[in-house]
């Protein structure tokens, strides 16, 4: 199957379990209503939720920028959202967000940037930023401890499975960044599989050219642990990116004009709601993250605003990012096929031959 085919049942996939979620939040419920109660929102509270997306999309190219100027090398703020834009787009479609950073890597690589580094700073940056959802979720369960051991005890098998789940990740993902033998085995399983998806040709010469690709792995996995500096600016950033994606919640309660729970608070449920879905392997965690949505914060809206807030929140936060995810990553393709074909044309001689057929 090639990788176009793929992707589009990926994304048809995704869409049907979209389909089946609005369908089961929807269904006898009062769609006039509902829509009405959309419509009455502060449409400037809409705004910043959308803005801070955005800055979410962005935090996330930008946490690479930095790894990569401490290395010494460029990368422009266009690079940044197209890089994290990918990274959100195949999360997004791919079972337990799988996909996300392989296909990152390779329009990493068909911009010049080096594999190997990609690949310790790919590393990097997920463990890190798992680790700032673990932080976060530290200091905000602390500060709320009464207000959320109810909502914990509600979903306790998905909280305890998500909180082992991510200190496993981020415990497998810091080994990997300094394991030699580790790297070079699963480094060849990677090759083959980008081969499988039709990212990759001739994965088996690649893998024999390992030896020296993980000599400059090293190197800059050297330079991660011999520059805390760097890795203190990455990891506050991965703070803000997460910050920006948990307040989405609180900005839909306040459009709605209620009042009663802090920003503390809301930001609390939405960390548990992250937790309980994290590693659900369904693409976008698209059901589940709705139906836990209505169980924490039924008490929060109300039944009058859940099922608007349900839409507006999972709106903004992911459907429309995937949206425009899909359509910044179409434009990229379409301006490779036209740079590809005026390369091409250029390379032709008025009297139709080519540069290389004139040369000889």
């Amino acid at each position: 199957m090639s990788r176009h085919r793929k992707t589009v049942l990926q994304m048809l996939f995704l869409l049907l379990l979209m389909g089946l979620t609005f369908y089961m939040i929807l269904r006898g419920r009062d769609l006039r209503i509902i829509w009405e109660l959309i419509l009455s929102t502060r449409k400037r509270y809409l705004v910043l939720a959308t803005l801070s997306m955005l800055l979410y999309i962005f935090c996330g190219g930008w946490c690479l920028r930095i790894l990569f100027r401490g290395l010494g090398q460029h990368m422009s703020i266009w690079k940044c959202f197209k890089y994290s834009f990918v990274e959100f787009y195949f999360s997004a479609i791919t079972p337990s967000s799988t996909g996300g950073q392989p296909v990152q890597l390779v329009y990493m690589k068909k911009d010049g940037y080096s594999f190997s580094d990609s690949s310790v700073f790919v590393l990097t940056v997920t463990a890190l930023y798992k680790t700032a959802f673990l932080l976060l979720i530290l200091v905000f369960f602390t500060l709320n401890a009464g207000f959320m051991a109810d909502k914990i005890h509600a979903t306790r098998f998905l909280f305890y499975l998500g909180l082992f789940l991510n200190v496993v990740l981020i415990a497998a993902l810091c080994f990997l960044l300094f394991s030699k033998q580790l790297i070079h085995s699963l480094s060849a399983v990677a090759l083959k599989l980008l081969e499988k998806l039709h990212f990759l040709k001739n994965a088996e010469k690649k893998i024999r050219g390992l030896d020296e690709k993980l000599a400059q792995y090293n190197a800059c996995a050297h330079f991660i642990k011999s520059h805390p500096q760097v890795v203190l600016r990455t990891f506050l950033v991965l703070l803000l990116q997460r910050l920006s994606i948990l307040v989405v919640p609180y900005l839909v309660y306040r459009a709605f004009g209620l009042h009663g729970y802090s920003a503390i608070q809301i930001i609390s449920i939405q960390l548990l709601l992250n937790l309980c879905v994290d590693m659900i392997p369904i693409p976008g965690a698209v059901g589940i993250s709705e139906k836990v949505f209505l169980i924490l914060f039924s008490p929060i809206f109300g039944e009058r605003f859940l099922y608007s807030a349900v839409l507006i929140s999972r709106g903004i936060s992911f459907y429309l990012m995937v949206f425009l995810s899909g359509v910044m990553i179409s434009g990229v393709q379409l301006l490779d096929i036209l740079n590809t074909k005026r390369h091409n044309k250029n390379d032709i001689t008025p009297g139709g031959t080519t540069r290389h057929d004139r040369i000889l």
